[in-house]
C-alpha cells in the first residue's frame, strides 16, 4: 500500500513517528499508518519489530499490523483501523470519574492480554492507547516490546534509554539494580491513570537526568492533592502502581482491574467509594523471586556513607569490597545505582577477569570505557565541557590515556606523540618488565609507570 495515493488524516505525532488515518482515494475502508519521520536504522527496526509481532497481537486488544514497507521512503507500518483514536488527544483534561473507571478497566484488561502473550510492552502511554466511541481499548507502539520474561537493563546514558521518560519505570532507567518485567508496564499504567484522573503527570522535569531522578527518588503526590474530589481508594490504587520497587506494586494487570471494578460498582450506584484492602485478587501465575538484597545492610550502609562523604566534601575516597567469588560483591556495589541519581553522579564499573590478568589496567580501562561511551551520547555542548575538563586534567599525557582507552580520542581528539621517558622512568619500566610476564614492547604496557598517575588524576578530576 502506497500511502502517497491516500488521503491522510494526522492523529498524533510522537517523537520519531506520526500516526495517520489513511483512506485510499475513492475507497471506503481506512487503515492506520505509522510513518517514520526519518527512515533511520533505529526507527525502521522498531516498525519491523512491531510487524513481526502481528501473529501474537489480538484484534480485541491491539491494533494489528497488516503490512510493513521501507520503500518507498519513509518506512511505514500499516495497522488495522477499528475507528479508534489515540487517547493523547484528550488526556490534558481530567476525565469524569465514571468514564475514567470504565476506560481504566478496559486498559488494564488490554495490558493483561499483552502479558498473557509473554510480552513486555515497555512504552505504555496515552499516545499508544487507541480508544473507540464505546471506550474499548486497543494498544499500539510495540516497537520496543520484549518477548523475554524479564530483562536486566544496564546503567546507560539517559539519551540512550528505550521508552518515554515521563512514563518510564524506575528499573527501566538502569539505576535500580532490578530487572524489567511485566510490572514495569504496570508502573507506566499508573502514570497514565494519574494523568487521566488529574490532567497532569505525577512529575515534571526539564531533561532526561531529571526524569530519572523523579522516577527513582521522588515520591509522587496523591492524585487528590492535584485535583479534589478523587476518592481515597483511587489514590491508593494509583500510588500502588507507582511504587518504586516492583514487589510493592500490583503484580498483575488483572489485580488492578479487579480493584477498579469494585470502585466502578460503587460509582455507578452513586455510593461513596469507601476504603478497602487492595490486591485481594492480585494473584500472579509467575513465581518471582524478589531481587532485594538480604543480609548486606551493613555493607551497603558503609558504601553509601562513603559516597555521601565524597558528595559533601569533594574529597575522593577508595573503598575495597573483598570476599570469595560468587558471594555477591557486585550486587552490593550495584546498590549505589539509586544513590547516585540525586546528586547527578555517574557510575562506571569494571570487573576483574581471571583471563585478563596479563593485561595491565584492564579493569580500569573497562570502567572508563563505559564512562566515555556515556559521554559520547551527550549533546555537543555538554561534550565540549567534558572535553575541556579532561584536556586540562590530562595535560601532555592525553596520548597515554588514549592508548589505554581508545574511545577517549573521540572526546578529546587526536593527541600529540608521547614524549621520551626520563631515565628514572626507564629504569622503573625496566624493573617492571622483568617482573611482568606480559610483553613490554606493545601498546600501553610499555608505559605502565605513567598510567597509575594519570588514572588517579583523572578520577580525582572527574569526581570533583
Amino acid at each position: 500500500m502506497d500511502i502517497r495515493s491516500c488521503d491522510l488524516q494526522p492523529l498524533r505525532e510522537d517523537g520519531e513517528f506520526v500516526l495517520y488515518r489513511a483512506r485510499p482515494r475513492g475507497g471506503q475502508m481506512s487503515v492506520l499508518a505509522l510513518v517514520a519521520r526519518q527512515s533511520t536504522a533505529k526507527s525502521v527496526a522498531r516498525l519491523e519489530h512491531e510487524f513481526g509481532l502481528a501473529s501474537v497481537l489480538g484484534p480485541d486488544w491491539a491494533a494489528r499490523p497488516l503490512e510493513f514497507s521501507r520503500h518507498p521512503d519513509p518506512a511505514t507500518l500499516i495497522l488495522e483501523d477499528n475507528a479508534s483514536d489515540p487517547l493523547v488527544n484528550g488526556h490534558h483534561q481530567p476525565l469524569d470519574l465514571t468514564r475514567f473507571l470504565r476506560l481504566a478497566i478496559n486498559l488494564a484488561a488490554a495490558l493483561g492480554q499483552v502479558h498473557r502473550q509473554g510480552l513486555i510492552h515497555k512504552d505504555i502511554k496515552p499516545a499508544n492507547i487507541l480508544v473507540d466511541a464505546a471506550d474499548n481499548v486497543r494498544l499500539t507502539g510495540f516497537g520496543v516490546a520484549s518477548r523475554l520474561p524479564r530483562e536486566r537493563h544496564r546503567l546507560m546514558s539517559p539519551e540512550t534509554i528505550v521508552g518515554t521518560f515521563a512514563y518510564l519505570a524506575p528499573e527501566q532507567t538502569g539505576h535500580m539494580n532490578r530487572s524489567v518485567d511485566t510490572r514495569s508496564d504496570l508502573y507506566a499504567l499508573g502514570v497514565t491513570f494519574y494523568e487521566l484522573l488529574t490532567g497532569a503527570l505525577p512529575f515534571s522535569a526539564a531533561d532526561p537526568a531529571e526524569w530519572i531522578h523523579c522516577h527513582v527518588a521522588r515520591k509522587p503526590p496523591p492524585p487528590s492533592a492535584r485535583l479534589s474530589g478523587i476518592p481515597a481508594p483511587l489514590d491508593d490504587i494509583v500510588l500502588k502502581l507507582l511504587a518504586k520497587n516492583a514487589e510493592d506494586r500490583y503484580q498483575t494487570a488483572a489485580g488492578a482491574a479487579a480493584d477498579l471494578r469494585r470502585c466502578l460498582a460503587a460509582a455507578e450506584k452513586h455510593f461513596p467509594i469507601d476504603a478497602f484492602p487492595l490486591g485481594t485478587q492480585d494473584a500472579s501465575e509467575i513465581l518471582r523471586v524478589p531481587e532485594k538484597l538480604y543480609g548486606r545492610e551493613k555493607q551497603v550502609r558503609s558504601l553509601l556513607a562513603a559516597f555521601n562523604r565524597v558528595v559533601a566534601t569533594g574529597n575522593p575516597e577508595f573503598v575495597v569490597v573483598s570476599g570469595y567469588s560468587g558471594i555477591g560483591k557486585s550486587s552490593i556495589v550495584d546498590e549505589l545505582h539509586r544513590a547516585i541519581v540525586a546528586p547527578r553522579g555517574r557510575y562506571a564499573a569494571g570487573k576483574f577477569d581471571q583471563y585478563k590478568r596479563g593485561i595491565p589496567y584492564a579493569t580500569v580501562a573497562q570502567a572508563f570505557q563505559g564512562l566515555v561511551r556515556e559521554l559520547l551520547a551527550k549533546s555537543d555542548e555538554e561534550l565540549g565541557r567534558w572535553r575541556d575538563r579532561l584536556q586540562e586534567a590530562l595535560g601532555p599525557n592525553g596520548a597515554l590515556m588514549v592508548n589505554l582507552i581508545p574511545e577517549l580520542q573521540l572526546v578529546i581528539g587526536e593527541q600529540p606523540p608521547i614524549p621520551d621517558l626520563p631515565i628514572q622512568d626507564r629504569q622503573n619500566l625496566s624493573s617492571r618488565c622483568s617482573a611482568d610476564s606480559s610483553p613490554c614492547s606493545r601498546g600501553p604496557s610499555s608505559r605502565l609507570p605513567f598510567f597509575s598517575m594519570i588514572c588517579s588524576g583523572w578520577i580525582a578530576q572527574a569526581s570533583s
